[in-house]
């Protein structure tokens, strides 16, 4: 890598001012005019301030008008009558021309699409001198936004970056002036929207008796002036020291470089400009004075006569470092990271480099005249021009060149159908096609249409306009790159060359051009460790391009190094590279003949990278590729030759192997990105994901990588059948695989039937029996469902099993569980049993045939227990417990509890529980049969009840088994048992799984039932004459049964059939309870009687006392009216009966109900109402029955008859008035 060149010339601006027609004589040619666009202050990118720390003192020095400068030699040369450069600065994007017109000019390097034929360059502002005259020097001093221009002796001041005037009264123009002086330790600048308001900067005045120093911020302020023999030609400064090349006061002398103290104003002559004589030398010597960034130190030159002797100075004028020398003199010397870069007369830059001066490190031919060098500490944005060639977009032909088809190969899209292995979700509709499926090849890029040649035929045609990029959807490259007018990067260029018409940059060599040169030198490992360095210093933020810009270079240089060590035979290493560098897959499976078959077509095409254009089409196929590595490495070593010979054939075979790895690995990391949505997306999406997923499942399934290629296929996915069936045919399972994802169910159970028929071993499916289960559980259809199903039980009875308990009516396949019992049974007994169990208790199946069935097994399976004297002996055993239990407990609790868990407790807990809970079976046959087995008696008791035999079930549980807690259960249930409660407590207390099924059968369409007094009476009297039909050892169960029963009892009753035999302080209890209840109740009814009794009393006289406060009613009789009309005034009822009013009665109730109180209240008003207009009514009466007791007294004559009726004091008054009365 020491061998690579160190810097890059490359073209800025070209022919600026000598650009015309040849014919066109009638005047100067026209500048660019400026753009229209302004853009905000200080728009450079923040990128480009990183490069402002590597700057030198060099930028500090300046150039005076003597008659010695480069500018002024070059000024005589020329004549000085048509517009040239004269000078240039800048910062970041922002470039200011000095012209010999006495313009400005402002160039900003935007990429705008105007500025495509200046190299991204577009011009902003022209600002004119007052007057006119050449511009001499420009100084950019962006930490306060000033830009200072000597002009004809005068310094003028102008603001930036816009060049606006600023008013005289802050920076006044000075005249006199020769150059500035700049101090290069206040030359730090950070960035766009570093600047400081109040910063200020020291500005160093060369007039001609002597310096100025000036400070300049947002005014110019004077601070001392320094007087001086001569003005000085050149100058740097750092700190305060100021080496000046001082012209002699005597004219033949040669002026000397002198080393100025600025604190102190002491002066020290230090080295002559020129050795020898003026008059002597052939050109005028110029001096060059720089300083060396970070080191304190000057740089001086001394022309020698044959060559020029470059000397080192400090601070106090005193040699440091060495010397060095060129062959031509220096006309500009800059210093750039640790380069020394000098312009020699000989239009030639030589480089060296501070850690060796003596060999320099390079070399440039400049073709373009050059005057000057100008050095910006602060760096300026150039276009790349390396990197935008390298990045454009071209289509490359994937199948042209070396690796052309003798035929062409028509590529045809999958559609769904077997050819295809579960298509991705991308329709095929959304691909460009020509018919039948055909993939037509996606066009190349349209070139736009060019100007035609202009001029009289002598004048050559404008050049070519660059074709504008259009992004492609289906590209491989970012859309980053897709500019419309081609990709634009930028650099960053410290140094600058400048010519007459032209500038140039003097740009650090791209590390795309040094990985090219290293490429071709075969020296790949040298490649590697440049793209790797770059690639972390990217990573660490060390570039000077925007994220963007860095990531498609490590894209295009990782593309570029794979492909050489591809071409290398670097397998292993390339990969990496290739999956870094996201490559289109079908670049690589092109290369595969054996592999690319028919997915990739003849006439297909990609978009690629500029710069990989010719890598890529000379790139042969990977078994070329191999053959040549093999001769160029072993043909004079092995015999016969390198490609028969054996030793070869092994390593051909194992480099193949590792080509294949290296391709199905990026083809896994490839297909991942884009599975969780990276690469492109577009017309070539669908293409790509074919090719990927087709060509991977090729590799796996011929490396025999079984497991990742039935993954492959499983997922979702883009396969072509078709052009995998050939390396199927010796992977049956995988060709399983491939049919489930088409949804051949019914072959993928055929398939796997035969592999586990056949009985051969495959390492890929080490269980087809379980697979083939697995598969049955989606499957829906019936006959398809029972042939395989049954066909496992055969197989594997308990896998089986499982599948066919997993099936429900909802979600699963109806079948017909009596039909498919009889199948079982023919298969295996055990298993039919395990499935009728399964459909009872589990799936609560209501079938009288099947709850049979099950009653059965249980019985048979006690019965052939039973038959054990073991058994037999264990069951006495717990019955002689039981009875012996301190506290009593239900026998099924105490059976669960106690019992150890063996096939006995279990067989016996699921025949209580079945017999009591199951209503589908035939009770009389149940019976018969437990009736032979004389070990269950208690599952006896309970067929017993079921048939409501109470006398024979509650002997044989108060007696014979002794379990008076169910027999007094037996009574208040009705024949019930084991009830719901104590079932759950059944099968908790077993501990055995899957019993809580069992008892919870009695529970499934069960109703509350209401058990009559009287019925619970006569079953507890029942149970008690059982009691007492054995007088001997059951008085304490009779007992307890007496005191939890006896408010059913009659005290006298029981009395009357209790034994003699039982003693009386068992019974006491029993007596006194029902001795002190029956006095209880007595009193309580009596004294109830009283209180009723005095509350009648309490009403009568309350109704009483509203009868007296009452008045009398009159009634009187119409003659020739219907009686019926007056049939509400009752006479025997009186007042309160024709009121609506009626003698209370204890215990009635309301004959309406009311809907809310506003209603009971609108009919209480009416009521209201009513009695105030009978008050009316019975006021009237009494007035007109006075006046007829007058008439009566007075003797006057009556018509008609008046009675009144005197009612007791207890009873309704009533009057009686005659017909002849008048009406109310």
């Amino acid at each position: 890598m020491n061998d690579l060149p160190h810097f890059h010339v490359q073209p800025v601006l070209s022919e600026l001012y000598d650009s015309k027609d040849l014919l066109d004589f009638s005047g100067p040619p026209t500048p660019p005019q400026p753009s229209t666009s302004s853009p905000s202050l200080f728009q450079s990118a923040s990128s480009i301030a990183a490069a402002a720390g590597r700057r030198a003192a060099a930028a500090a020095s300046s150039t005076s008008n003597q008659p010695s400068s480069p500018q002024q030699q070059h000024t005589a040369s020329t004549g000085g009558s048509a517009k040239e450069i004269r000078c240039v600065e800048g910062f970041g994007q922002n470039m200011y021309v000095g012209a010999s017109d006495g313009t400005v000019e402002w160039w900003v390097c935007d990429g705008s699409p105007g500025a495509s034929a200046m190299n991204g360059w577009s011009m902003k502002h022209r600002h004119t001198l007052f007057p006119r005259r050449p511009v001499s020097r420009l100084y950019v001093l962006p930490k306060i936004s000033k830009l200072l221009i000597v002009s004809d002796g005068t310094l003028h001041a102008l603001g930036l970056p816009n060049l606006e005037p600023l008013p005289s009264s802050h920076v006044p123009p000075l005249r006199g002036v020769l150059s500035v002086i700049l101090d290069d330790e206040e030359l730090d600048w950070g960035g766009p929207g570093s600047e400081d308001p109040n910063a200020q900067m020291t500005v160093v005045v060369v007039r001609r008796k002597g310096l100025g120093v000036y400070k300049l911020g947002n005014r110019m302020s004077a601070v001392k002036e320094l007087p001086l023999p001569a003005p000085p030609t050149e100058h740097a400064l750092f700190a305060s020291y100021l080496c000046a090349a001082i012209p002699s006061i005597t004219p033949d002398q040669s002026p000397l470089y002198s080393l100025i103290d600025l604190s102190d104003a002491s002066l020290t002559e230090v080295l002559p400009v020129t050795q020898i004589d003026q008059a002597v030398a052939e050109f005028d010597v110029n001096p060059n004075v720089v300083v060396i960034p970070g080191e304190n130190e000057f740089l001086v030159t001394s022309y020698t006569g044959s060559s020029t002797m470059g000397v080192f100075l400090n601070g106090q004028g005193d040699p440091v470092r060495g010397t060095m020398e060129w062959a031509s003199h220096p006309l500009r010397i800059a210093v750039e990271s640790g380069y020394i870069i000098a312009l020699l007369r000989n239009h030639t830059i030589v480089i060296h480099s501070l850690e060796d001066l003596d060999v320099p490190a390079q070399t440039v031919e400049l073709s373009l005249g050059a005057f000057d060098l100008t050095y910006s500490p602060y760096g300026i944005s150039v276009r790349d021009l390396v990197r935008d060639e390298r990045l454009g977009s071209y289509r490359l032909k994937l199948l042209g060149g070396k690796l052309a088809p003798p035929k062409p190969i028509e590529t045809r899209l999958p559609v769904p159908d077997p050819g295809t292995v579960n298509a991705s979700a991308d329709s095929t509709a959304d691909l460009p096609s020509s018919g039948d499926g055909v993939i037509s090849p996606t066009d190349g890029l349209s070139p736009t249409a060019e100007d035609p040649p202009s001029g009289s035929g002598l004048t050559p045609p404008s050049s070519p306009r660059r074709a504008p990029v259009t992004p492609q959807r289906g590209s491989s490259l970012p859309s980053s790159t897709f500019i419309s007018t081609g990709p634009f990067s930028t650099a960053v260029a410290e140094t600058l060359i400048i010519g007459r018409h032209t500038i140039q940059s003097l740009t650090p060599t791209p590390v795309i051009l040094r990985l090219e040169a290293l490429c071709s030198e075969r020296k790949m490992e040298e490649a590697i460790s440049l793209v790797d360095d770059e690639r972390r210093r990217g990573r660490r933020g060390e570039i000077d391009v925007d994220k963007s810009t860095h990531q498609s270079t490590m894209r295009y240089m990782h593309l570029y190094l794979a492909a050489h060590l591809l071409e290398e035979a670097m397998f292993d290493k390339a990969q990496d590279y290739w999956i870094r560098g996201k490559v289109d897959p079908r670049i690589l499976v092109r290369c595969y003949t054996d592999l690319r078959g028919k997915v990739i077509g003849s006439e297909e095409e990609v978009d690629s990278y500029a710069g990989l254009q010719k890598v890529l089409e000379d790139m042969p196929s990977v078994e070329e590729i191999i053959s040549s590595s093999i001769k160029r490495n072993y043909s004079p070593h092995v015999q016969p030759n390198s490609a028969t010979a054996p030793e070869t054939s092994v390593l051909r075979s194992a480099m193949q192997e590792e080509a294949r790895d290296m391709l199905a690995e990026c083809l896994r990391k490839t297909r991942t990105s884009r599975r969780k949505g990276g690469g492109s997306r577009g017309i070539d999406s669908r293409k790509i994901d074919i090719v990927i997923d087709t060509t991977l499942a090729k590799l796996l399934a011929d490396k025999g990588t079984t497991n990742e290629l039935l993954a492959l296929l499983a997922a979702p996915n883009d396969c072509v059948f078709s052009e995998l069936e050939p390396f199927l045919e010796k992977r049956p399972y995988v060709l399983v695989t491939v049919m489930r994802t088409q949804g051949r169910v019914d072959r993928v159970l055929e398939l796997l039937k035969e592999i586990a028929d056949t009985g051969i071993n495959d390492p890929i499916c080490e269980d087809p029996v379980e697979e083939l289960a697995q598969q049955l559980e989606s499957v829906k259809d019936p006959q398809l469902f029972l042939k395989y199903a049954l066909w496992v039980v055969e197989k594997r009875p308990t896998r089986g099993l499982s599948i066919l308990m997993a099936q429900n009516a909802k979600t699963g396949v109806r079948l017909d569980e009596v039909q498919l019992v009889d199948d079982l049974r023919k298969i295996d007994e055990t298993i039919a049993n395990k499935y009728i169990e399964h459909a009872i208790v589990t799936k609560r199946s209501p079938s009288r045939v099947l709850h049979q069935q099950l009653l059965d097994v249980l019985l048979d399976e006690a019965e052939m227990l039973c038959a054990d004297d073991g058994v037999r002996y264990h069951l006495e055993e717990l019955d002689a417990e039981y009875r012996l239990e301190p506290e009593p407990r239900p026998f099924p609790i105490f059976l669960a509890e106690i019992a150890p868990d063996t096939p006995v407790k279990r067989n016996r807990l699921k025949t209580m529980l079945f017999l009591q809970g199951s209503p589908f079976f035939d009770l009389e046959a149940a019976a018969k049969k437990l009736e032979g087995m004389e070990l269950l008696k208690y599952e006896l008791a309970i067929i017993y009840g079921r048939l409501a035999k109470h006398r024979k079930s509650l002997s044989l549980l108060a007696l014979t088994i002794g379990d008076s807690i169910s027999a007094q259960t037996y009574c208040t249930t009705q024949g019930e048992i084991i009830p719901p409660k104590i079932a759950r407590s059944t099968a908790t207390s077993s501990r055995i799984k899957g019993m809580d099924g069992w008892a919870t059968l009695g529970e499934v369409g069960r109703r509350k039932k209401e058990v009559k007094e009287d019925e619970m009476r006569g079953l507890v009297k029942e149970l008690l004459g059982v009691y007492m039909s054995d007088s001997k050892g059951t008085s304490k169960q009779a007992a307890a049964l007496l005191n939890a029963q006896s408010v059913h009892l009659d005290v006298l009753e029981v009395l009357g059939q209790m034994p003699n035999e039982w003693p009386l302080d068992e019974v006491s209890s029993f007596i006194k309870r029902s001795m002190r209840r029956g006095m209880h109740e007595r009193a309580t009814w009596g004294v109830l009687k009283a209180i009723s009794a005095g509350q009648n009393l309490e009403v009568s006289e309350e109704y009483l006392n509203e009868i007296r406060r009452i008045p009398p009613v009159v009634r009187r009789n119409h003659p020739g009216r219907d009686r019926r009309a007056n049939d509400d005034l009752d006479p025997n009822l009186g007042y309160e009966l024709a009121l609506g009013h009626s003698p209370p009665d204890e215990g009635s109730i309301a004959e309406k109900e009311w809907n809310s109180y506003d209603e009971k209240g609108l009919v209480d008003d009416e009521m209201d109402g009513d009695a105030k207009a009978e008050a009316k009514v019975e006021e009237k009466v009494g007035s007109d029955a006075n006046d007829n007791d007058k008439v009566r007294a007075g003797g006057a004559g009556v018509e008609g008859e008046k009675r009144v009726t005197r009612q007791p004091d207890n009873a309704h008054p009533s009057v009686d008035v005659g017909v002849e009365d008048r009406p109310f």
